[in-house]
């Protein structure tokens, strides 16, 4: 019997298994979801602990809503969400954060990196209602997290 897939490739190039598509030249962002959920005690995580990370549209505004853990065992669901982020059209494009409960130094280096993507192409990246962790982050390195914006 041949194994199962393995549900991460080596190159990164797609979400580990469970995960949507986040981005399709034929879909449009508002229906898109991008998810990563355990199918089984480890199947995102390789802990055996059940990790999760969702990335849902907003619907009042350009931007997504991110909840879940942003750590080592979603953070290929973090990139691909923010990739379809960053290619959301606007001058202001939002991240919601009020369902994130932690976000890890390499998820706030995404976010910086979704930033600098975004603002160079004129447009802005707003983050909504930062977790703890996300400002704790920020204190470590200032500099280096000195261009994301929070909103008030």
């Amino acid at each position: 019997m041949p194994s199962p897939p393995s549900p991460h490739r080596d190159d990164g190039s797609v979400p580990p298994a469970g995960a949507q598509q986040p981005y399709d030249a034929d879909v449009v962002w508002a229906d898109a979801v991008v998810r990563c959920t355990a199918a089984g005690a480890g199947a995102c995580t390789g802990t055996g602990v059940a990790s999760s990370l969702t990335a849902r549209p907003l619907r009042d505004r350009p931007g997504a809503l991110l909840s879940g853990r942003c750590d080592l065992d979603t953070r290929p669901i973090l990139s691909a969400a923010l990739g379809v982020v960053t290619r959301i059209p606007g001058p202001v494009v939002h991240l919601d954060l009020s369902a994130v409960g932690f976000l890890d130094a390499a998820a706030v280096a995404a976010l910086v990196q979704a930033n600098a993507t975004v603002a160079g192409q004129g447009r802005r990246l707003l983050l909504h209602h930062p977790p703890y962790s996300l400002r704790k982050v920020v204190e470590m390195f200032p500099e280096e997290c000195a261009a994301l914006e929070v909103a008030a």
